[in-house]
């Protein structure tokens, strides 16, 4: 099964690419901060557990939200 992928940002307004831009800066900042406080109060379980789903489910929807177009 072959699915050709064309991703073309230029279909999306500067100001949905700057929300992604800003959106993807804010999970990487959650993402810090979650793995400092972890580590800076010995939470018991591996911080990957929390940043790890984040970044999963971030990068499924911008790229279900890349791939996306209405015919």
């Amino acid at each position: 099964m072959n699915i050709p992928v064309h991703i073309d940002t230029r279909q999306y307004s500067p100001r949905v690419r700057w929300f992604v831009a800003i959106a993807w800066s804010l999970i990487g900042l959650k993402c810090t901060l979650v793995w400092w406080a972890m580590l800076h109060w010995n939470v018991p379980f591996h911080p990957m557990w929390i940043v790890g789903p984040t970044l999963a489910f971030a990068l499924l929807a911008t790229t279900l939200w890349l791939v996306h177009h209405e015919d």
